[in-house]
């Protein structure tokens, strides 16, 4: 049975995650708790910029949040139950490469 409209939508932000690596390890990164973006590019080993861009379709797919304090920004990752599900598969796959 194919997905309706609506279940093919709820599905955005799962796809944008888990269909581009970088986006990938961001998620993983912000499983643990709320990062800057400097944390997470020093994480991933990329610049600010790039990390930025990554962290900006996240949000707007409606993955992450950002939080402001002073200067520095925050991003946590959201409770959707896609993202959730996200993070699930991302334990999994985890911990069957660990094995």
């Amino acid at each position: 049975m194919l997905l309706d409209g609506g279940a093919d939508e709820s599905l955005k932000p799962f796809r944008e995650v888990m269909c581009e690596p970088t986006r990938t390890q961001i998620v993983r990164a912000l499983s643990a708790g709320p990062l800057s973006v400097g944390d997470l590019a020093s994480i991933l080993r990329r610049s600010k910029s790039a990390t930025s861009q990554h962290l900006h379709v996240l949000r707007e797919a409606g993955v992450v949040s950002a939080r402001r304090t002073g200067r520095v920004v925050n991003y946590s990752l959201t409770t959707a139950p896609m993202v959730e599900a996200a993070v699930e598969v991302l334990d999994r796959a985890a911990a069957i490469s660990a094995v």
